[in-house]
């Protein structure tokens, strides 16, 4: 990736695109006893092809089996440029692969619904550590525990996929938009992007992260994207302070337009921003 700078009046995004390199992401394990035999977990991580199905383009492959009915698999990555010790928030929005079908019955829960996809940021390096009162390895982070999200990272779905009849994997999109979560920077400008499934299933799950996008900007500029959408021709607008409703206050510097004739036509010479509150008829 690019070295990356957030000015004040700025905002950026981040495209991560594992069948093209792993990024810098490293993996991780956590919510198992420490002295437990973790070959028992079968723990894997690495940047491989995915199923031929697939076309077999690489991803970041991970998978473990959760004999702790507690298992967290996650991968990070430490992003830097960004103005120290501010608040930002991010929308972040993960493609994976899953073969897990909605309605299956597993051990302790389903293979699909009860493993929970988790996402987030925060200024410390996200590592499993050791709880001296239990012994286990848990996350020096407030993720929440299984189906609930924490103050650093959030639920953005689950890993089942729509019921086709068969055992292939297929290709997920989750995301935060319409709620993003909330980070701040390290005082040299650093973040640790984090995301990964916390397990309710105690059985083995397998999965191809393809690609990983986020969106950062400063908490108190927010910003809206215009950018091409999956579908050839058309355009998706990112507003990443949460949901943007009708009545949405966006705030002084975002006027609303007076529209007495449909569509509206844009004059980039009188109007120079970059989008524009069209109030209702």
């Amino acid at each position: 990736m690019p070295s990356i700078a957030l000015r004040a009046s700025d905002a950026i995004r981040l495209d991560f695109d594992f069948a093209q390199s792993d990024h810098g992401f490293s993996a991780g394990f956590a919510d198992y006893p420490q002295n437990e035999d973790s070959s028992q977990y079968q723990l894997t991580n690495s940047w491989q092809a995915r199923p031929t199905n697939l076309g077999g383009s690489p991803a970041l492959f991970i998978s473990g089996i959760n004999h702790s009915d507690d298992l967290f698999m996650f991968w990070k990555k430490r992003i830097t440029g960004l103005p120290p010790n501010t608040s930002v928030i991010l929308t972040m929005e993960i493609q994976l692969a899953s073969k897990y079908a909605e309605g299956l019955v597993g051990v302790g829960g389903a293979p699909g619904e009860s493993v929970t996809i988790k996402a987030g940021a925060v200024a410390l390096e996200p590592q499993a550590v050791v709880d001296p009162r239990e012994g286990w390895l848990r996350m020096n982070l407030d993720k929440g525990n299984q189906s609930v999200g924490g103050s650093n990272m959030s639920v953005i779905g689950n890993i089942a996929k729509p019921d086709d009849g068969n055992a292939n994997y297929v290709l997920l999109t989750r995301h935060q938009h319409g709620q993003p979560i909330s980070s701040r920077t390290a005082s040299d400008g650093s973040l640790w992007l984090i995301f990964g499934t916390d397990s309710g299933f105690e059985s083995l799950t397998a999965l191809y992260y393809s690609r990983l996008t986020v969106w950062i900007n400063r908490a108190d500029k927010p910003h809206l994207w215009l950018e091409p959408d999956s579908t050839p021709g058309t355009l998706r607008l990112i507003w990443n302070q949460g949901t943007l409703f009708s009545n949405t206050t966006l705030g002084p510097n975002w006027p609303a337009v007076n529209v007495t004739k449909r569509p509206y036509t844009i004059n980039t010479n009188t109007e120079p921003r970059r989008f524009w509150r069209v109030s209702q008829p």
